[in-house]
């Protein structure tokens, strides 16, 4: 806020701090952030003022928005920033999934990319990129860390996989879902976050559903946040598991029990 009004009518929040007032997945965290603005290309902050100056020509009207009394780019504009100051794009990738969980508009977004894209621009060239491979288009996964799991398991050596998937009993009723689903050998992979998987209430009711999947055939694996750091690792898991799987349903149709 202080920076906002230090820059008067010629700066907003923008890039990071703009993406933090958005509360955009992987950008919530205040502590040591760095504070980013937009100012218009012949005006200067005063020496004193700590902030990161991003020099630009005027913002389009429709690109600015206020958030709690503090002007910034808008949800869109943060987007197609974002490229240009974060390195690693699956956190650009983790922002747009992010958005469009709250119904963004795509093709708006492009549209924005494309009208302030230039050669060479990473941030705009970036958005434009992940826009292009929005994966499993209509149907978003709950939470970042599926889709990261999902990235990891993204191998053509593993049956049709299936996000959210429904799991249902002999009557037809769904009993559970599993963020991760191998249909063909009802095989499960649950993305295990303190979030919703901590705690004992969380505990007894992964249990019920774990039964009720068991009871309808499926098998559910569980992996935790920090294998998905070593997507390799996760694959060749999976990888085997699926053998294994593949090799038990075998053997039940050989047995007929």
């Amino acid at each position: 806020m202080v920076v906002v009004l230090a820059a008067g009518n010629h700066g907003v929040a923008s890039y990071r701090s703009a993406a933090r007032l958005h509360r955009l997945d992987g950008f919530d965290d205040a502590r040591n952030a760095t504070v980013e603005v937009c100012v218009q290309r012949a005006f200067r902050l005063q020496p004193n003022v700590s902030a990161v100056t991003h020099h630009v020509r005027p913002l389009d009207p429709g690109d600015v928005t206020t958030i709690n009394g503090i002007r910034c780019t808008t949800l869109s504009r943060t987007l197609c920033d974002l490229g240009s100051v974060v390195r690693d794009q699956r956190q650009v990738q983790r922002a747009l999934t992010s958005a469009r969980r709250r119904g963004i508009d795509l093709l708006g977004v492009r549209a924005i990319a494309e009208r302030l894209h230039r050669p060479h621009q990473s941030g705009t060239g970036t958005l434009l990129r992940l826009l292009a491979a929005v994966p499993w288009e209509g149907t978003l996964p709950e939470t970042w860390f599926e889709e990261l799991l999902a990235l990891c398991l993204d191998d053509r050596s593993l049956p049709p996989m299936a996000l959210q998937h429904p799991i249902v009993d002999a009557a037809g009723r769904i009993v559970a879902r599993t963020d991760i689903g191998f249909p063909s050998i009802r095989l499960g992979i649950e993305a295990h976050s303190r979030q919703f998987h901590f705690g004992p209430a969380a505990g007894a009711l992964d249990e019920d559903r774990d039964v009720l999947a068991a009871l309808a055939g499926w098998e559910l694996m569980y992996v935790g946040w920090h294998a998905t750091k070593r997507p390799a690792e996760v694959l060749r898991v999976v990888q085997d598991l699926v053998r294994v799987r593949q090799r038990e349903l075998r053997q039940d149709v050989v047995h007929d029990w």
